[in-house]
């Protein structure tokens, strides 16, 4: 997907028509990926823009009144000065405006119907542990699964503090992934064996938090069904 830039409002031409197509053309691109189960990352960068877009509306008044001003008289009754902008491109601040007003609400309703829909998708996957869980649930390994196909994609998974950029402790902790490998499960193969054979693979984590995720619709691994097992995986581990 062509994704919009964080700096979309600024990149190129300020002109209303040309903005309005490249939004439009963003949100067309993300709603098919929604008809399509793709969820991420076209889902969590439409709600950073969306987020940006409503701050900036809230903000509006700082931009115009940060252009530099000169003064061009004196108010008789308040003694106030009276100043115009100096240096303000014409129509620049009404260009900028227009294109917010007309962003924001479609920026609001396309993720309010793209979060709907990968609410009732993740309301059908079902988490389950396999074998017992530790006390130490911080990582472990992830099955994904789906309900109709024999393969089993198995992922290494790890809790990791995200300080961002200020690099204090306290931020948000997140669920880091790494690729193990794909099974196919035979006959009289379980679950359980398979989480055997990690541990006598993998001396260094004897006891580890295991989980699948299962899925009862093929959808897609990448862009949905890992992405949401992850986020299952949190709830279960923070």
């Amino acid at each position: 997907m062509n994704t919009l830039q964080k700096d979309w409002l600024t990149q190129g031409w300020i002109d209303f028509e040309y903005k309005k197509f490249v939004i439009m053309a963003y949100l067309q691109e993300a709603r098919q990926h929604f008809s399509d189960k793709k969820f991420y990352p076209t889902l969590p960068e439409l709600h950073d823009h969306y987020e940006s877009a409503a701050q900036f509306q809230s903000r509006k008044g700082t931009l115009s009144a940060s252009f530099p001003k000169e003064l061009t008289g004196i108010d008789p009754k308040s003694l106030a000065g009276q100043y115009k902008p100096k240096d303000e491109p014409e129509g620049y601040i009404q260009e900028i405006d227009a294109i917010m007003d007309f962003a924001l609400p479609r920026f609001e309703q396309t993720l309010t119907e793209g979060q709907r829909m990968a609410r009732e998708i993740e309301a059908d996957l079902s988490l389950k542990p396999i074998g017992m869980l530790p006390l130490r649930r911080d990582e472990g390994y992830l099955f994904v699964h789906w309900t109709a196909n024999p393969e089993t994609h198995i992922y290494y998974f790890g809790l990791t503090l995200y300080a961002g950029f200020t690099g204090q402790t306290g931020g948000k902790r997140i669920i880091r992934t790494r690729y193990i490998e794909s099974v196919r499960k035979g006959v009289g193969q379980t679950f359980e064996t398979l989480k055997l054979e990690l541990i006598r693979r993998q001396p260094n984590l004897p006891n580890p938090a295991t989980f699948m995720v299962e899925s009862k619709r093929q959808l897609p691994l990448q862009e949905t069904l890992l992405p949401m097992a992850s986020r299952l995986i949190e709830d279960q581990v923070k």
